[in-house]
């Protein structure tokens, strides 16, 4: 063979002994190792000795060997000429390494056929991949079980990403998410344009931004109020903005409460506060002038205006502990018609002039709070009357089965308007022309609390000018449902 011939074989030699990083296998046709070169031992740890003559399935994990995955490798050698794969092979350590290998076959200077297995160690870059798409995995599942929704926003404000807490909130599917534009979704929550302004802001001086309010209405047509928080992604090659949407409904519907309570305090009080120093002032005239009379009908008016202001300084205190979860039912057996027939007459004897009809059978006992039902009954009985519009009639009805009780209170007073019947219980509510009647609008919200807390309902039936009907119905026995 002249040198020219030759030289090609000059080269695969001293490809075979120098290689760094392709580690060289070379077996015959069934699979029998006959040569390594020094890249292979430094891979994998096998010296000549350790594996030449053996067959090369021994590099193959159990469970490669098992699919057969060596067989299959020598088939598509010998039938096509080459094949490649990425698996496992394993160390004379036993430990396995991940590689990328191509095997040719080939013909040795002698003309024999055999298998030459070229392998590169990719260990490093698969466990890499397999880390970071763990790292992704990891991030995604924080990501989705955030509460908060969470979107990422392309230089467009288009939707790149967004989390099941904001699917969720716009009621869209994962596909639907994909067309979205965040500011054409905003356009009708952003008055005058002033969260998508401060958008803009963040893209052009890469500067975020932080709780900023916005009223957005859910799919169940709940209007909730949010916080968004701005964040310019500075590491990624476009100019993308991470956006973090926090409900705040609660703490702004607390913080109104809040304001509601201190506004009804200045105000429901400032009459019988006034009253209080104008009796004060007349009481120091009447011991100048020692005008018992005088100061007889002072203390009289003081005294009341002193009752009035501690039953308002009670309903407040009540709705508070209600409104804190502090609301506890003092659970005793009692004979129901002995409770109602207490609370009738601690109202008779404030109104000698109306009568108090009982239709009904209520000689049955029951397992309930009897001095919050008693505040319930005498609410009802109260209400019908001072609204009763000079009707001196009320009837209270009791109606019962085996497991639960209703009672009614009947009125044939002013009525009250259709619009207004959805809010009669909330908290603070009064009807406009009403208002110069004594009350800060507690009582009512005070008894569907009662109620509730007695697994039970309240309910109005009302038309205005034809009188009205409060009811309220508890199961007999603490056990048992409530409708």
């Amino acid at each position: 063979m002249s040198e020219e011939q030759d030289l090609p074989f000059h080269y695969f030699d001293a490809l075979f002994k120098n290689a760094k990083q392709n580690a060289i296998v070379i077996t015959d046709t069934k699979g029998i190792v006959i040569g390594i070169n020094n890249a292979f031992t430094e891979c994998f740890g096998y010296e000549g000795n350790d594996i030449i003559g053996k067959n090369g399935m021994i590099l193959f994990t159990e469970e490669d060997q098992k699919k057969g995955l060596p067989e299959k490798e020598i088939a598509t050698v010998l039938s096509t000429g080459q094949a490649d794969d990425k698996n496992y092979l394993v160390n004379r350590n036993k430990e396995i390494t991940w590689v990328s290998g191509e095997s040719v076959l080939v013909k040795n200077d002698r003309g024999d056929e055999v298998i030459l297995k070229v392998v590169q160690n990719i260990h490093l870059q698969k466990t890499s991949e397999v880390s970071l798409r763990l790292l992704n995995d990891f991030n995604e599942n924080i990501l989705q079980s955030i509460s908060d929704s969470v979107i990422v926003l392309d230089g467009k404000f288009n939707l790149l990403k967004a989390n099941d807490a904001f699917l969720k909130l716009i009621g869209i599917t994962e596909s639907g998410a994909a067309s979205l534009n965040f500011v054409d979704f905003l356009k009708k929550y952003d008055p005058g344009n002033r969260l998508y302004k401060n958008l803009e802001k963040a893209l052009t001086t890469k500067t975020g931004f932080s709780n900023k309010e916005i009223e957005i209405e859910t799919p169940e047509h709940n209007k909730r109020v949010f916080e968004i928080s701005c964040t310019p992604l500075l590491n990624s090659q476009n100019e993308n903005l991470l956006l973090v949407i926090h409900d705040i409904t609660i703490p702004k519907n607390l913080e109104k409460e809040r304001d509601d309570v201190i506004g009804f305090i200045t105000h429901e009080l400032r009459n019988p506060l006034s009253n209080l120093v104008l009796s004060s002032e007349v009481m120091k005239e009447a011991i100048v002038e020692n005008d018992s009379s005088l100061m007889t009908d002072m203390l009289t008016r003081f005294g009341n205006n002193v009752a009035r202001m501690n039953k308002m300084i009670a309903g407040l205190y009540e709705s508070t502990k209600v409104n804190a979860g502090q609301f506890l039912l003092d659970y005793s057996e009692f004979n129901f018609g002995e409770m109602v027939s207490e609370a009738i007459e601690t109202i008779q004897g404030l109104n000698p002039s109306f009568h108090i009809s009982v239709i009904g059978d209520a000689d049955f006992n029951v397992i309930a709070d009897r001095y919050r039902l008693i505040q319930v009954i005498t609410n009802f009985l109260s209400n019908a009357i001072k609204y009763s519009d000079e009707n001196k009639e009320v009837i209270l009805s009791i109606a019962h089965d085996d497991q639960t009780v209703t009672v009614s209170v009947k009125d044939e007073g002013a009525g009250i308007s259709r619009d207004y019947l959805p809010y009669v219980f909330e908290r603070f509510f009064r009807i406009k022309k009403t208002r110069s009647i004594e009350g800060i609008g507690l009582g009512l919200y005070l008894c569907r609390q009662i109620i509730r807390a007695h697994n039970g309902h309240v309910w109005v039936e009302s038309e205005e000018g034809k009188g009205s009907t409060f009811y309220f119905s508890i199961p007999l026995k603490p056990e048992s449902v409530g409708k």
